[in-house]
């Protein structure tokens, strides 16, 4: 076991213990003179088993914040006092930045890099050869420019979602708008006065949409009304029945989502009748309701409620932030 603090390492299985080591006759350059990051970098042995096997972790150094490169020089001091045990010569920060593409280290990203080709060298999984090349380490898995290609993929989720999230309030607040504009309307004629008004057309039908998921149907239903009304003073009294003192009102009325009546009830209340009790404005015979009284239709709040959630969701995934992707938008 080795008498190292950071060395958190389990004990092969015994081996028997080589009848020879192989050392090269003449030290090489481990990089050639025209790398300067590696000047005095000297191979004392290619491979070497130690019978040991590398597990040590960032956990195991007493960083807290790997952001600097006083940070990387523990993980480095380490791997040069274990690799001396091996036979190797000690590497530099510079090596390690140079071998792993990371031009200024500054994360725990960066740190895992340093550490995973260190234990890599250590386990001899990644050998240095003469030439100074590492042999079974490719640094572009583990590139400088991936933090960058992250922090770009990152911005641009951030503006996707404030981008999302704009076209949602801005349907929220449309949808919102429409709904309020009905409720007052339902409101403001709950109270009105009820005549029999006249039908004079009424049709139903059906539409059928095809699509990659099958076709659907969607009931329809449109109707034509009148009015008789006779003026009392500044109000109208409104029936079915046509006098000499009468004035017509007709109205047309289809169904429709945000309708007050929907189609299944002009279906129900209108199919094969002559006459419908309908709700009219007494200062103005012209504003009609289909089905008298206050009515709400839950379905309404569908178009509202579904993008409010949406929008809660986005508001609250950890992996992007509306605020910075608007920072980012209108900072361009």
């Amino acid at each position: 076991m080795s008498d190292n603090f950071w060395d958190t390492v389990a004990d092969a299985p015994e081996k028997e213990p080589p009848t020879s080591v192989l050392a090269p006759s003449e030290p090489g350059e481990v990089f050639p003179p025209a790398s300067p990051a590696f000047d005095g970098a000297r191979l004392s042995l290619e491979a070497v088993d130690s019978g040991r096997i590398y597990t040590a972790q960032l956990s195991d150094f007493d960083v807290s914040v790997w952001d600097s490169e006083n940070d990387a020089q523990e993980i480095i001091d380490w791997f040069n006092q274990e690799y001396a045990k091996q036979g190797g010569s000690g590497k530099s920060l510079k090596f390690f930045k140079e071998a792993t593409d990371i031009s200024s280290f500054n994360s725990k990203a960066d740190a895992k890099t340093f550490l995973a080709l260190a234990l890599g060298i250590l386990n001899g999984k990644i050998n240095i050869d003469k030439n100074g090349d590492l042999e079974g380490w490719i640094s572009g898995d583990h590139p400088q420019w991936m933090k960058q290609y992250e922090a770009s993929a990152t911005k641009w989720a951030n503006r996707a979602a404030a981008s999302a999230f704009t076209v949602l309030m801005i349907g929220v607040l449309v949808s919102g708008s429409i709904l309020t504009v009905s409720l007052l309307g339902q409101l403001d004629g709950e109270n009105w006065p009820t005549g029999e008004a006249e039908v004079v057309e009424f049709e139903e039908w059906v539409e059928t949409s095809c699509g990659d998921e099958g076709c659907s149907d969607t009931q329809y239903a449109f109707a034509t009304f009148r009015l008789h009304c006779v003026l009392y003073g500044v109000e109208w009294k409104c029936d079915g029945n046509a006098t000499a003192n009468t004035t017509v009102f007709e109205y047309t009325y289809e169904s429709g989502f945000f309708e007050h009546a929907p189609v299944a009830y002009m279906i129900d209340e209108l199919s094969g009748e002559k006459t419908h009790a309908i709700a009219y404005n007494p200062l103005n015979p012209e504003e009609v309701d289909l089905r008298p009284g206050f009515q709400m239709n839950w379905e309404w709040l569908l178009p509202v409620f579904i993008p409010c959630a949406i929008l809660l969701v986005i508001a609250r995934n950890p992996h992007v932030s509306v605020k910075a992707g608007y920072s980012s938008i209108f900072s361009r």
